[in-house]
């Protein structure tokens, strides 16, 4: 199980180095990394959500989907109203501020989550991840977005609603509770495009890493606390918080794990499209990834006491 967690988080970094690469060799410009972040967030990950649902929802109760969709809410408001309070206390710009708060609410749950839930809870966990990912994804591309365009007026928001993302999401909702099937052919395409997330998102983040100051990087006190908060205090208090009520060990599992994952490499193609604070939001794609090799095993160590 441990091999697992180490493998997920070395092909990510795999597909840091050759994003970092490919910047460094000048073969991706900064003038490329707005496409790219449009074609992940507009065909790619539509495809990985939509694929998602693919899943059997038979085997559960009224209640557990009540408890599921409650727990993912808090899980998605609770690292976001923490770290809303902790860069309160800090001196950083408003949109550097506003980067730390996307990072930690939106982590990377899909790549590294499915195989490691999949191993460890098998298709309960895999469906309970599911729900949090796409209440997760609802307010990514929703508020998320908002957080991203230094944007508090909400009056559009109901355009995002529109995104391709969620409309993904809203298909899949249909057609998981219609116990509807798209056609194999079609299946196997978005299978396929789906695929592409981990590797594009992530060549993205390492292409813009490669745009920064690595000295300057390595010595920012800020990236150490954000993967300290992200990767260490938010799943520890969530496992403290919904360990005094929660008795479903796979729910409790599928959650704490969620809450420990590296930040999102999606928060560096929106905070790309929508703002000019790419490279700063790669940094702490960057970092948390490389920690979390460290810091996943352990609550999976803690989970199995």
């Amino acid at each position: 199980m441990i091999t697992t967690v180490i493998d997920q988080c070395l092909i990510l970094l795999i597909f840091l180095i050759i994003g970092f690469l490919c910047s460094r060799k000048n073969w991706i410009h900064k003038k490329h990394i707005s496409s790219l972040s449009n074609l992940l967030t507009n065909i790619v990950l539509p495809a990985a959500i939509l694929t998602s649902f693919n899943v059997n929802i038979t085997a559960y109760n009224l209640n557990f989907y009540v408890t599921i969709i409650c727990i993912s809410l808090f899980l998605v408001a609770f690292p976001f109203l923490l770290s809303k309070l902790l860069v309160s206390f800090t001196k950083m710009e408003l949109t550097l501020k506003k980067v730390w708060i996307g990072c930690c609410t939106y982590s990377n749950i899909l790549f590294i989550g499915i195989p490691i839930i999949g191993t460890l809870y098998d298709e309960k966990g895999l469906f309970i991840l599911v729900i949090y990912n796409t209440i997760s994804n609802l307010f990514l591309f929703t508020l998320g977005i908002r957080l991203y365009k230094n944007d508090v007026n909400f009056k559009y928001i109901g355009t995002t609603l529109l995104s391709p993302a969620l409309l993904a999401s809203f298909l899949g909702i249909l057609l998981l509770i219609l116990g509807v099937s798209l056609p194999k052919t079609l299946t196997a395409a978005l299978d396929e495009l789906g695929s592409m997330t981990a590797p594009l998102s992530m060549i993205i983040t390492g292409a813009l890493f490669g745009f920064i100051n690595i000295k300057k990087f390595m010595a920012s006190k800020n990236i150490y606390i954000f993967c300290f908060v992200r990767l260490i205090m938010i799943p520890g208090l969530v496992f403290l918080i919904l360990n005094t009520f929660i008795t479903d060990k796979v729910i409790l599992g599928v959650m704490v794990l969620s809450g420990g994952m590296p930040a999102g490499a999606t928060n560096t193609s929106l905070a790309t499209i929508y703002s000019d604070k790419g490279p700063e939001t790669s940094q702490y794609v960057v970092m948390s990834s490389i920690l979390c090799i460290i810091t996943l095993p352990i609550l999976m160590y803690v989970l199995s006491l």
